[in-house]
């Protein structure tokens, strides 16, 4: 999509519902098989087969940013070769994998920071209309480069800020759970509603 065209027809509102639209639907996807086979079969866990099943839903849901990256930029039209640079970078500022110095290797855990993966796949889709085709026969080359590493690095520089906020939120919603139920599913329902209009 050239700049020209970008700039007419992408408002920032559009660009953030397709935002959401990506993050709502891939967080489903990468959720989705371990929270159901990990709750049913958590009870037969002592069987190789079935241990073998969970944990392969389980890193199915380390996948998390990658599938998410991957949909926000599927949202824009973007190429297969652009969504998994969109998708690499997401995973790379998520925080799912973290270098571990004891063990000096990389460990994995959890689904990453959802708000960081939205930031991080949000440049690198910006960056990715902006290049567009300038990079020319290079492309395969520079661009996992330059929007997948360059990206990524952001969304590593700035996880520890972001998280911070994230875990504010959590807690104050977490407050709510000390109220009356009703008072509780009140706050905690305008909480999600405040979260989701903004």
């Amino acid at each position: 999509m050239p700049t020209d065209k970008l700039d007419a027809q992408l408002t920032p509102r559009i660009f953030f519902n397709k935002v959401l639209a990506g993050t709502a639907s891939g967080t489903i996807i990468a959720l989705i098989p371990n929270a159901v086979l990990g709750a049913i079969l958590k009870y037969f866990a002592e069987y190789k087969i079935i241990e073998m099943i969970i944990h392969a839903a389980q890193i199915f849901q380390l996948a998390t940013p990658l599938i998410i990256g991957g949909l926000i930029a599927f949202q824009f039209g973007l190429t297969p070769q652009k969504m998994m640079i969109a998708g690499g970078a997401a995973f790379a500022g998520s925080g799912v994998i973290k270098f571990n110095s004891e063990v000096k290797g990389f460990i994995g855990a959890g689904t990453g920071d959802i708000i960081n993966i939205m930031i991080t796949a949000s440049v690198a889709v910006l960056l990715l209309l902006v290049i567009d085709k300038k990079f020319g026969s290079v492309e395969i080359i520079a661009l996992p480069i330059v929007v997948g590493v360059g990206a990524g690095l952001f969304g590593m520089l700035i996880y520890p800020y972001v998280t911070q906020i994230t875990v504010a939120i959590g807690k104050v919603i977490n407050n709510f759970t000390d109220f009356q139920p009703i008072i509780m599913s009140i706050l905690i329902a305008c909480s999600f509603a405040a979260l989701i209009i903004s």
